[in-house]
């Protein structure tokens, strides 16, 4: 009577729960299998198209708003913002990257919303590559929900790539220039040549790395170390360097603008101290040079709104040519008390020493030695010791 029962109970349950069950989903329309696969790979192939052209908007319409990708480096797994946001440089500098697939296979889900990819790529600097994910219909297109990239390594290397990701990572070039820049700053008061050598070792490998501006600031800083070593031709040939530079760099062009802003200030500075120190009869055609290097560096100055170098330059020309009032007027445009850059204080000095207002010359090179030291400050330094005054 109780097996009766329970079986009964039993038997009772499992027919509600099975009225209860939804039936299992089914597509509005029989799934044409080939004709999705056809429309991902046609998805798939724009959305490379649009990277190796470096249109953005296109690239990042092909994803689904909560989408992930996941990249070659275990640090590199984004949302869309994130992914965009790391992205965003390439395309705009008009030049992303560029995949292609040799190999694709597409699974369609069963109700016809879902699909799951894999491809092989011929990559422009990854070498052979492979690419895999999940792709979802959304308003009657299909995006990518899920990407991920990765280098397939042969089974037979895997431990020597095991055995190089334990190591410890090489130092990156900008992490060695930086210990040698700060050493540098150390030695050049007493060793400036030292600071140089330091300095000038790594110009061949910056050199390599157009899309960074350490090759131009390498060069900007040897011009000055040139300099502090009385060596005006080669610090001009320095300045050329810099020039060169952004002719060939791979920067943004407003980047590009503002450190032209600085090689035409230094080569202004530069041409006309070598025309106050050239021969007699050579010094009117150095001077002409000089001003017109200094018409070029005013007429980006004006456009840039660089009020504070403008000042400094033309402190300095009136200065080094005796015009002493025009000196101290250009001078006083800036507040000292607020400029942080060394040169443009060592400038201001001078002015104020040719005009007899010993008060603010004093409080230019206090303001010099109460300084943070880096490379320039010792490098003025020392051209403060030639000139007979030094810090206290």
């Amino acid at each position: 009577m109780r097996l009766t029962y329970v079986l009964g109970l039993s038997f009772s349950l499992l027919l509600t729960a099975c009225a209860e069950a939804p039936p299992p989903r089914a597509p509005a329309t029989p799934v044409d299998a080939e004709t999705e696969r056809r429309a991902i790979g046609a998805m798939l192939d724009d959305w490379h198209d649009a990277a190796a052209k470096a249109d953005e908007a296109r690239y990042f319409g092909h994803f689904t708003n909560d989408a992930i990708f996941l990249g070659t480096d275990a640090t590199e797994r984004w949302d869309v913002a994130a992914f965009r946001a790391f992205a965003h440089p390439y395309f705009a500098k008009g030049k992303a990257w560029s995949f292609r697939a040799t190999r694709r296979g597409i699974t369609i889900a069963t109700d016809g919303r879902t699909a799951w990819f894999d491809e092989d790529l011929h990559t422009g600097n990854l070498g052979p590559s492979r690419g895999s994910g999940v792709v979802v219909r959304e308003e009657g297109r299909w995006k990518i929900a899920h990407y991920d990239l990765s280098i397939p390594i042969p089974n037979e290397r895997v431990k020597d790539i095991v055995e190089r990701i334990a190591a410890p990572p090489p130092v990156k070039l900008r992490d060695r220039y930086d210990a040698a820049y700060q050493k540098a700053s150390a030695v050049a008061l007493e060793n400036v040549a030292e600071a140089e050598k330091l300095l000038a070792a790594f110009v061949p490998e910056a050199k390599s790395h157009p899309d960074d501006d350490l090759e131009f600031w390498l060069h900007n800083e040897l011009t000055w170390v040139k300099w502090a070593q009385d060596d005006l031709p080669g610090a001009l040939a320095e300045v050329d360097a810099m020039r060169a530079t952004l002719d060939h760099a791979t920067l943004p062009a407003k980047h590009t603008t503002a450190l032209r802003l600085h090689e035409r200030w230094d080569r202004a500075y530069i041409l006309l101290e070598m025309a106050l120190t050239a021969p007699r009869d050579k010094r009117a055609k150095a001077l002409a040079a000089a001003n017109e290097a200094r018409t070029s560096y005013e007429t980006l100055a004006k456009q840039e709104n660089d009020h504070d170098g403008l000042a400094a330059l033309e402190t300095f020309f009136a200065a080094r040519q005796g015009k002493t009032k025009e000196a101290i007027a250009f001078a006083r445009k800036v507040d000292i008390a607020k400029r942080e850059d060394v040169q443009d204080l060592y400038v201001f000095q001078l002015a104020y020493e040719a005009g007899g207002d010993k008060t603010s010359m004093e409080a230019a090179r206090a303001k010099i030695c109460g300084m943070k030291n880096y490379l320039m400050r010792p490098l003025i330094l020392r051209r403060g010791e030639k000139e007979g005054w030094k810090c206290k």
